[in-house]
């Protein structure tokens, strides 16, 4: 039996046609729950509720994990034409979410390398402007709804042109904090420990420094230090990428 995936796999991830796909090739084929959960990078619990897409509402209603999981297996053993994916079509409509089949995401993918407008691709898939960004950006293809935006445009003073525009202004806003406990400036508050504080326009200009600190650290026979580098913006607490390490300024190379 295969072991459970780590954390930090694809726990959290969005599940894509594909996964599904996937989990009911392997119910068909008999495979243990642990192993397909393995497979898949996600824990035993996040298949089995997945499992629940994939049943009818009438099925679903009143059954634990163990008996809808087996309500499925003997579905698609006694009918091998079992159509899941219109299950889960009306599941997640049900939830009023939007479930992206296998030919969605190939045109999702046509309609970014084509450039194809943003509103007419979403009138195209019966969907939100916003819908199809965040679809985008799940498949790999934009790092942002402000990407997506800069590469296939928007309607002006559309809510999706507007939430791009808002965040590419805070992007231009926001300065990287870099704070460094062992070494830089004493502060007596804290016993005389060494810690440094600056301000960086970006984040290569903030990695630069930290290298120097550690490589200045590393010929001072420094001990470990622990590190937090933070992407901020004012009024804002908690937007931005966060990283935090120890590191041996030994290690590093002069």
């Amino acid at each position: 039996m295969s072991e459970q995936p780590q954390a930090g796999g694809r726990e959290h991830e969005y599940w894509f046609d594909n996964d599904y796909a996937q989990l009911i090739d392997a119910l068909r084929q008999g495979d243990d729950l642990a192993d397909i959960a393995a497979d898949l990078q996600r824990s035993v619990r996040a298949v089995q509720d997945r499992i629940r897409y994939l049943l009818p509402a009438r099925a679903v209603a009143e059954r634990g994990a163990s008996a809808r999981e087996n309500w499925l297996r003997t579905k698609l053993a006694e009918d091998p034409d079992y159509d899941w994916r219109s299950v889960v079509l009306q599941n997640y409509a049900a939830e009023e979410r939007r479930y992206w089949t296998a030919t969605d995401e190939r045109e999702l993918i046509d309609g970014w390398r084509r450039r194809t407008f943003l509103p007419a691709l979403a009138e195209h898939l019966r969907a939100s402007d916003f819908q199809v960004a965040r679809q985008l950006c799940r498949l790999g293809l934009a790092a942002s709804v402000t990407e997506v935006v800069e590469h296939l445009g928007a309607a002006p003073g559309s809510t999706t042109e507007i939430r791009a525009r808002m965040n590419a202004d805070r992007a231009a806003a926001a300065v990287w904090v870099l704070v460094v406990d062992g070494e830089g400036t004493r502060v007596p508050l804290f016993d005389g420990q060494r810690r440094h504080i600056s301000l960086h326009a970006s984040f290569d200009e903030a990695q630069q420094r930290l290298d120097h600190l550690l490589r200045q650290a590393s010929r001072r026979n420094r001990d470990e230090l622990r590190w937090s580098l933070a992407e901020r913006t004012l009024g804002e607490d908690t937007y931005g990428a966060t990283h935090h390490d120890l590191a041996q300024p030994r290690a590093i190379a002069n």
